[in-house]
């Protein structure tokens, strides 16, 4: 008899846990570090960022009523396109070691997560990513690819001049990349974000595969008027995408039409002008 209360009681906690636990929700702080005109990363020193990023966390757990489990991440722009070729005609701009290690570093310190950011410029998503692949082995590290930056080969005109875009095949090319790499070191399961504000950014979306140890993220990106980028965020991520990726929302601190769209706003509990999330994002991504 005992044993059977036992066992009752631990599958009543096994389920509890199960049935309870918080949705997750990711929120990044976007930018190029001693870059001001990126983003709001590069607007602080990395103190004042810190700071800034507990208090827009705790002010999401106000709101939210601590109903969502809230994660912090620095988002740092790796390869920056210019239009300038260089030395090797990609259109890109790294960041030093030194410098992104100070963040993962950093981020190890206060339970963040990192993201590292790619424009890729002439470079095939596979070319971005073999450069930052060994940041992989810290554990809070994760990776992302921004197809408006993208340009061909033949190098006809400069990175922004017109946006640029990708295929679900080189999509899956990158997670094939990502997931052997994980595999052959023996690591855990790691994001590979992806930024579109058009549908047309990540084309033939629909051969778009998934990987067991790569969670999949469309970061919809868009600003402006906050009902224009609701509208927006539903067109790109319907159900259809639900079985593939996760989603994300950007937030321009600096372009986007006052008010900024408040927590309840930005995960689909509250209506922006008639204009409602109808997927919660997984990821708020603040530039």
């Amino acid at each position: 008899m005992n044993r059977l209360l036992t066992y009752t009681f631990t599958l009543f906690i096994l389920l509890s846990q199960t049935c309870f636990a918080k949705d997750e929700l990711l929120i990044g702080y976007y930018g190029r570090p001693n870059t001001a005109s990126l983003g709001i990363l590069g607007q602080n020193n990395i103190d004042d960022l810190v700071k800034k990023m507990k208090k827009r966390k705790e002010n999401f757990e106000k709101e939210l009523e601590e109903k969502l489990d809230i994660k912090l991440a620095f988002h740092i722009i790796y390869g920056l396109a210019t239009p300038d070729a260089g030395r090797r005609n990609t259109y890109m701009l790294g960041l030093s070691h030194k410098t992104l290690m100070r963040y993962i570093n950093r981020a190890k310190e206060e339970g963040f997560d990192v993201i590292i950011d790619l424009q890729m410029g002439t470079n095939s998503p596979t070319e971005a990513l073999n450069l930052v692949l060994k940041y992989l082995k810290y554990e809070n590290v994760h990776l992302a690819l921004d197809p408006e930056f993208k340009i061909p080969k033949h190098r006809r005109y400069p990175p922004g001049k017109f946006v640029g875009h990708i295929f679900g095949k080189d999509l899956n090319d990158a997670q094939e990349l990502i997931s052997n790499y994980l595999i052959e070191n023996k690591l855990k399961k790691r994001i590979l974000m992806v930024h579109m504000f058009h549908k047309r950014m990540l084309r033939k979306k629909n051969e778009v595969t998934t990987f067991e140890n790569v969670d999949l993220v469309y970061n919809i990106d868009g600003h402006g008027d906050p009902a224009v980028k609701i509208k927006n965020y539903n067109i790109i991520y319907t159900k259809n995408e639900v079985a593939v990726a996760k989603s994300g929302l950007k937030i321009f601190l600096q372009k986007d039409m006052l008010p900024i769209m408040p927590p309840k706003e930005i995960v689909g509990w509250k209506a922006r002008r008639g204009r409602q999330v109808w997927i919660k994002p997984y990821y708020i991504n603040y530039q």
